[in-house]
């Protein structure tokens, strides 16, 4: 199971998660070497929002282990502002991909996601996301990572659009929100993908997954196992740090184990993978 299943959190860097989960004399910068010493994967989000300096993406990939994935969302530039239309996104979409390089080069990238606005609907926008897909810059499978759709319209959920998606091996993504069914389609053999965002009122993201709820999540998840090899999932329900303590129990409740136990991860050495304590540092209680 732990070699399938990657659960993980959508983001990592929010402040409220100090004392919830980050211990509160952790700094910012250490956040993602903390949280990598958890869990396995991550999803990226502030690409989403603005393209983080190559530097940044470089200190991520070296600030985590060795086998640790990152899911990258595609900027919104793309995706919402130009709507996927190749004459107006291209250039924002090569700098994107050519930013991504390292993560790529690390083989630490599972996939990448293509989150369409919920204005984009199947009558009106059908034909560029084909031609979008068809003239995708890379090939995903040489690169080693997976591409994957979020739908946010309901007009998607037809037969036709999934026939689509498994003929050109694009991972449909699964949401757990108000606006769409929970569906769960494999239409990439190799790899599923699927969000948890919560069904809060005012944001749908505030809201924390009860037990119950994630036991009846898990059996859902169980039964997509044997269709695929890989599963990412992410939980983007931020607030308080719900995300966090959800991951861990869906980890549970699948019977995987994090990397470690939060409360057994040392912060001396969080700090000195990041480079704030030298690596000859040692604890006090080294010294009694």
């Amino acid at each position: 199971m732990e070699k399938i299943i990657f659960i993980g959190t959508s983001g990592w860097g929010y402040d409220e998660w100090i004392g919830p989960f980050y211990p509160k004399s952790l700094k910012k910068e250490d956040f993602l070497v903390f949280y990598s010493e958890i869990f396995y994967t991550t999803e990226i989000n502030t690409t989403f929002y603005h393209l983080p300096t190559e530097w940044t993406i470089k200190k991520w990939v070296n600030k985590t282990p060795h086998n640790f994935l990152f899911s990258v969302k595609v900027p919104q530039s793309i995706t919402h502002k130009c709507k996927l239309s190749l004459e107006q996104c291209s250039n924002d979409l090569f700098k994107f991909l050519k930013l991504m390089a390292p993560i790529v080069e690390a083989k630490k990238l599972l996939s990448l996601l293509i989150q369409l606005p919920p204005s984009f609907n199947k009558e009106n926008h059908f034909d560029l996301l084909k031609d979008f897909i068809d003239n995708w810059p890379t090939n995903p499978k040489k690169e080693g990572y997976y591409l994957s759709i979020e739908f946010r319209h309901n007009s998607w959920m037809e037969d036709e659009v999934f026939t689509f998606l498994k003929k050109k091996q694009l991972v449909y993504c699964g949401v757990i929100e108000p606006l769409l069914p929970p569906r769960m389609d494999v239409t990439n053999d190799e790899f599923t993908y699927i969000r948890f965002h919560g069904y809060g009122e005012k944001p749908w993201f505030n809201y924390l997954f009860s037990d119950q709820d994630i036991q009846q999540w898990a059996q859902s998840i169980l039964n997509i196992v044997p269709k695929v090899k890989k599963i990412g999932i992410y939980f983007n329900n931020h607030y308080s740090g719900y995300a966090v303590k959800n991951s861990i129990m869906m980890m549970k409740a699948l019977g995987i184990n994090p990397r470690n136990d939060p409360e057994k991860v040392s912060i001396l050495d969080v700090k000195k993978k990041s480079g704030v304590y030298s690596k000859n540092q040692t604890s006090l209680k080294n010294f009694l």
